[in-house]
């Protein structure tokens, strides 16, 4: 079993690539990171990736598109929840989202 640092690592990894694909979605609570990207430009194919706190889980997967719209559905119902601000939407929060990433180190 991967250690958290090295989860943290992977996990970086595919958030930067999530946040270079479109459309793409990225999130954070408290709890968990997440994010929903195309694997490829023929965005038939797409990875859904997270990594939850304190414990440094990672769970990843290779899904179809319809799947991929499914969660994120599901997701978004998490909304009300957890709260429109916990969605990524500019650098600055990808950086904050680093940031506390790195505390699974």
């Amino acid at each position: 079993m991967a250690d958290k640092a090295e989860n943290a690592k992977t996990f970086g990894a595919l958030l930067a690539q999530a946040w270079e694909n479109t459309p793409s979605f990225i999130c954070s609570n408290d709890y968990y990171i997440y994010c929903l990207f195309p694997a490829d430009d023929s965005k038939a194919e797409w990875i859904e990736a997270s990594i939850t706190f304190p414990d440094g889980s990672l769970d990843k997967k290779d899904i179809s598109a319809s799947k991929a719209i499914a969660l994120l559905i599901e997701e978004l119902k998490l909304l009300p929840t957890y709260g429109a601000d916990t969605i990524v939407t500019s650098k600055a929060k990808l950086d904050q989202v680093a940031v506390r990433l790195g505390t699974l180190t």
